[in-house]
């Protein structure tokens, strides 16, 4: 029986993807162990060290490589820390999959390559982050694709979501809900820019029915739910969930200024707070990226954007 990798397996929605297969075909392969329940074989190691891709693969029948492990987090973490993980681990899996005649890699990269801009962005936009994060996903890319030039019967699929969001998810959009529900939240400005995001089960869901028709070569896909939603019709759609009112419009100027005092408690103490002046910037960005080319090749998502905004916070309310 053919295997797979599942590389970054224990994090949030690498434990989605558990759910997904037989717990006999997960290699999980992790510098953490999985705090889910699973029965698939887990494997302690670093992508960014050969050897321990070389113990996890040798003799386990992988025939797909998933690659979910990344450094993605906005705080505290210096460039080369990005590079080392989404570049060069991305060179050691190849290498590795190479000496073991794996032909299959599903290599899950981000909307953070296009970099912010106005104007929505297809698979066709020509990158250009604007983020060490971006750059370094940007450049596991590169790594990948030279791969599959090497031998015509590789197969890579890139995969660009958006913020990915769902039950087990305890970063950014975890960190809204709560907002909300403390009553502290407010629209900023109008808050009419679209942000696109992507529900893990569709997620996952749509990385298994693209690999069911991976061809030979390199393919990117993007991927975020319907209907895209502006920054108020989230907020309202968690508000309603929550039996919550959003009651306060702040102009945006101002809102970024009341992230000021936070910016210097960040500053003075090294410490990570869910709220500044940054975040608030980025919260009235729009990133509006499209994923039409995998709904015109038949994906059907079994979740709306409402639909998984509410059973995020079904979820939410069990844990808090």
């Amino acid at each position: 029986m053919s295997k797979i990798l599942l590389t970054g397996g224990s994090g949030f929605i690498g434990s989605h993807f558990h759910r997904h297969f037989r717990q006999d075909q997960i290699i999980n392969f992790d510098l953490v162990k999985p705090s889910f329940d699973h029965s698939a074989t887990f494997i302690q190691g670093d992508i960014r060290k050969e050897n321990d891709l070389r113990k996890a693969v040798k003799g386990q029948n992988i025939k797909t490589i998933l690659s979910l492990a990344a450094k993605h987090h906005d705080f505290g973490i210096g460039h080369d820390e990005y590079f080392d993980t989404n570049e060069e681990g991305t060179a050691a899996i190849c290498k590795v999959a190479t000496e073991n005649d794996v032909k299959e890699i599903i290599f899950f990269s981000s909307v953070a390559v296009y970099g912010i801009r106005e104007e929505m962005t297809t698979e066709l936009t020509i990158p250009q982050p604007d983020s060490p994060y971006g750059a370094s996903k940007l450049a596991g890319e590169t790594v990948l694709k030279k791969w599959s030039l090497e031998d015509p019967d590789r197969k890579v699929l890139v995969i660009r979501p958006t913020l990915v969001f769902g039950p087990n998810n305890m970063a950014n959009m975890r960190n809204l809900i709560k907002q909300i529900d403390s009553g502290l939240y407010f629209h900023l400005g109008k808050a009419d820019n679209i942000k696109s995001i992507a529900y893990v089960e569709n997620l996952v869901w749509a990385t298994l029915y693209l690999r069911e028709r991976m061809k030979p070569g390199f393919s990117i896909y993007n991927y975020a739910d319907e209907p895209q939603l502006t920054t108020r019709e989230i907020s309202n759609a968690i508000a309603v969930a929550l039996n919550k009112k959003i009651s306060l419009t702040v102009p945006k100027t101002l809102g970024i200024m009341m992230g000021i005092p936070f910016d210097i408690m960040i500053k003075l103490t090294g410490k990570n707070f869910p709220i500044s002046s940054a975040r608030i910037r980025k919260l009235g960005t729009q990133t509006y990226h499209s994923a039409k080319k995998i709904f015109s090749e038949g994906f059907k998502p079994a979740f709306s954007t409402l639909d998984g905004l509410g059973k995020m916070v079904e979820w939410y309310k069990k844990e808090a």
